[in-house]
């Protein structure tokens, strides 16, 4: 797991040569993804650089260093990610005269490409963004995992080629082609891993499942590689004999992620996916034993705690740490601690804007991990956008069973519905989507619980009433503008998006049509970024069972019933987990989520943060967005003590600063 990067200096058939200065620099732009060494490369007949930035996982010894030669120098390879089934690819090598100098994945990597050119892609399980670079044919070879896990950026303008894994890196490079902020892109305000426009000019995202050759002639030859479409896979026709064949993917999953020669853990939150994944590590290495390459330490627990909040799930992750004698950790924050140098250290390692909050929960704990010697951490993301975990699923559901109408699967869905918010925050989603409307207030203190249950659920199960309750509300507040972009003095660009494949297959229907872009093309690509940069930024490397290729493409060829039903959303993963996970986790319904609360922290301790930063000059006078109309909204919005409208403003003053510390960033390394 490393930062890698690369610069081709193809210009006038290769002439301009290739600075071991610049390279070097570039290169440790990237030192928190690999700090524990650095390594590059220069062809000098080519005018071609490769540099590497480790995080030793496999093969702590120098002979792990990269970038790494194979077939006496004819291939150099930068690699960061991991290929978890390198031990048996390995075996299979070595059956067809293959000779390994490393007890590496990355040396694994390069002999399979050396045997079976691209196609060896198909043989890896794993995560994955690397560069091969054949000498004797002159070509540059890019690849990108399945679905995403490991980013790789790419710059070309003719003459000069450039890759690197974060699109801070490109700020390293020297002035002359060193890329701009793209504005247009800023003002979007968003962002997705599954477009192809970056907030750098010119800068390009290789999408997910996509490959990417170029040779001295220049040309660019880009295509995509994978779709899980083209592998759905036969499944058995009776529910428990698909719950078994899970079971055993998901195990496997576990097992191959299991495989390091450092110590590892896992990010909990005491949720059904990241206790599925503790509590089936802890299976494993009870009961099965000579794992090949398995650390052999029991994984350590990092639990991060929003004390005294809704979104504390404390009381949850101590359950399961109890079942399986994991060693635990608590991050605990609260309002007094969060600090400004904590979020702006996220923002700048995000490389992105959130819509709505900082994501410095993440950023804190794998900080946590890496101090207490944790570099590997197994995480459980994938399930929500894989097996129906997010409330919206269950709208797509019902709207399967208005026609042919099916009553009994309708009234079973309503009450998968009902018990995803917890008896906790009950109050708090009734004053969210009720109190918008007068009505919701008349209906809040003098009726009984199942009203106010049944003007919820009204909601819930209708879309439109839901956004035309939205619209209502937000004029009634008179917060954020009508138009999004009367904030924006710039019209927003156009990020190039992926054009999505619709899902077809004998099970396609809302639930599986919407889960299938999610996940390749939706939320599930912007959570992969944001965790792959968080833990990164503290070297530490995720690994998700859920998103094991073989998983993936078993669960998108079930039918929506094996994902929710029988009261429960990712029915399919409970049923599976059963004498595994704890029974009152295995049976938990509700669903917080890893979110911040950001409405308490503009109330106090980040307030006086918040309004010095829109107070700002560089805010104020800013060409893509209104400084003074958005300022003027953040000061009624604190009159009315109106927290959550203030929060609105929150994306802007994260450009700002996002947009800032690229700034500094270049500047320091000059």
């Amino acid at each position: 797991m490393c930062g890698i990067v690369g610069i081709w200096e193809l210009g006038n058939r290769g002439r301009a040569t290739v600075s071991e200065r610049d390279l070097t620099i570039f290169t440790d732009s990237l030192k928190h993804r690999g700090p524990d060494g650095r390594g590059i490369y220069i062809d000098k007949n080519a005018n071609l650089g490769l540099g590497h930035r480790r995080l030793s996982i496999f093969d702590l010894s120098d002979s792990g260093k990269q970038p790494m030669a194979y077939a006496n120098n004819r291939y150099w390879i930068t690699y960061n990610g991991e290929v978890y089934n390198f031990i048996e690819i390995r075996k299979e090598l070595e059956g067809l005269g293959c000779h390994f100098k490393t007890n590496t994945d990355t040396e694994v990597i390069i002999a399979a490409y050396h045997k079976w050119g691209q196609k060896c892609l198909y043989k890896f399980n794993g995560m994955w963004a690397f560069a091969i670079f054949d000498s004797k044919k002159r070509k540059l070879f890019l690849s990108r995992d399945r679905f995403g896990v490991k980013p790789l950026f790419y710059l070309y303008n003719g003459n000069t080629f450039i890759f690197a894994s974060e699109l801070k890196a490109f700020m390293a490079l020297n002035n002359k082609i060193q890329p701009k902020i793209d504005k247009s892109i800023i003002a979007m305000m968003t962002n997705n891993d599954s477009c192809k426009k970056t907030i750098l000019q010119n800068v390009y995202n290789l999408n997910a499942g996509h490959c990417l050759s170029i040779s001295t002639d220049g040309v660019i030859h880009k295509y995509k590689w994978w779709s899980t479409l083209e592998h759905l896979v036969k499944t058995p026709k009776d529910f428990d004999s698909q719950v078994e064949q899970y079971r055993e993917l998901f195990f496997d999953a576990c097992r191959v992620r299991m495989r390091s020669d450092v110590q590892i853990g896992t990010a909990l939150s005491g949720g059904i996916d990241s206790s599925s994944v503790l509590c089936t590590i802890s299976n494993i290495q009870d009961n099965e034993h000579n794992l090949d390459r398995a650390s052999n330490n029991r994984a350590k627990s990092f639990v991060f705690d929003y004390v005294d909040t809704t979104h504390s799930e404390r009381k949850y992750a101590e359950k399961v740490i109890n079942h399986t004698g994991a060693v635990p950790f608590y991050k605990e924050m609260n309002s007094s601690q969060i600090k400004p140098d904590d979020l702006i250290n996220s923002i700048f390692h995000l490389e992105a804007i959130q819509n709505r909050e900082p994501h410095i929960g993440p950023f804190m704990i794998y900080k946590e991990m890496r101090d207490n010697g944790v570099f590997v951490s197994i995480d459980g993301h994938g399930a929500d956008e894989s097996i129906t975990g997010y409330h919206d699923y269950i709208q797509y559901g019902l709207k399967d069973n208005i026609w042919p109408w099916n009553k009994a699967k309708w009234d079973d869905l309503q009450l998968i519905n009902n018990s995803l918010y917890s008896q906790d925050l009950e109050h708090e989603v009734v004053i969210q989507h009720l109190s918008r409307l007068d009505v919701g207030n008349l209906l809040l203190s003098p009726l009984k619980y199942n009203l106010r249950r049944l003007g919820m659920n009204l909601l819930h199960s209708n879309s439109n009433a839901y956004n035309f309750v939205r619209k209502i509300y937000r004029k009634k507040k008179g917060g954020a503008p009508k138009n999004p972009e009367e904030w924006l003095l710039i019209k927003p660009g156009d990020v190039i998006s992926s054009k999505p494949e619709i899902f077809t297959s004998k099970y396609s229907d809302h639930v599986n049509r919407k889960l299938y872009y999610d996940f390749h093309y939706g939320c599930l690509t912007k959570i992969l970024r944001n965790f792959d940069r968080q833990s990164m930024a503290h070297g530490v490397e995720v690994r998700s069972p859920f998103l094991d290729h073989r998983l993936v493409s078993y669960s998108f060829s079930l039918p929506s019933i094996a994902k929710q039903g029988g009261g429960y959303t990712k029915r399919i993963l409970r049923e599976s987990m059963k004498n595994i996970l704890p029974e009152n986790i295995r049976t938990r319904t509700s669903k917080i989520g890893f979110s911040s609360p950001i409405e308490e922290w503009y109330n106090s301790p980040l307030k006086e943060f918040i309004v010095d930063s829109i107070n700002s000059k560089e805010f104020i006078e800013s060409d893509i967005w209104n400084g003074p109309i958005i300022k003027g909204y953040l000061e009624k919005a604190y009159e009315r003590k109106n927290y959550k409208g203030a929060s609105n403003t929150w994306k802007y003053i994260q450009a700002m600063l996002l947009i800032r510390s690229f700034d500094s960033f270049s500047k320091s390394l000059k």
